[in-house]
């Protein structure tokens, strides 16, 4: 096929703005698809969508804490305890002692955030014991088990056996940003 340039940018330039009008067709007709069947989750990947079918994005300031908890899992490399996250944010935050309970109640609602919304951390128990340690999602297997080093660190310093993690009872993240 031989063309002229003229021919060249002219047929370039039609394919262009087709392009262009057919994805915007096909944007209007999953978005109707969309609002005649009520759902709100993009089927892909599982995260909210606006009512005009853009992917919701969270409001309000991202959490301090949450961001902290992650990062101590991430340096520490084990299962963390409530009160051991407390301890090490009064310290390496540098709080005084009297707004403990302020740390005690942010630190809890960002890890409920980021387990029950997030779906980035969990918990694990043991039956018949109080105590749960915060556990990265990552760090569990397909059946909800901890790898061998976390159970025996778990076993001999905490005295701590832990059960299996239902892995169907995790939340899937609800926001694109939490897929990453």
């Amino acid at each position: 096929m031989h063309l002229s340039q003229s021919e060249s940018d002219a047929i370039l330039e039609f394919y262009k703005t087709e392009r262009i009008r057919v994805a915007a067709s096909l944007k209007h007709i999953d978005r109707t698809i969309r609002l005649l069947s009520g759902k709100n989750v993009d089927e892909e990947s599982g995260v909210l969508l606006t009512r005009k079918g853009d992917k919701a994005k969270k409001r309000g300031p991202k959490s301090v804490w949450g961001k902290f908890i992650l990062d101590e899992l991430k340096h520490q490399k084990k299962p963390l305890s409530y009160k051991d996250l407390m301890d090490q944010a009064m310290t390496k935050k540098n709080i005084h002692s009297s707004k403990y309970s302020n740390v005690r109640a942010s630190i809890l609602n960002s890890a409920f955030r980021l387990r029950a919304i997030q779906g980035k951390i969990t918990t694990i128990e043991e039956d018949g014991k109080k105590e749960k340690f915060i556990v990265d999602v990552t760090w569990l297997d397909d059946k909800g088990n901890l790898p061998k080093a976390h159970m025996k660190w778990l076993k001999e310093e905490k005295d701590f056996y832990p059960k299996s993690v239902d892995m169907s009872e995790l939340p899937s993240p609800k926001y694109e940003e939490d897929l990453r």
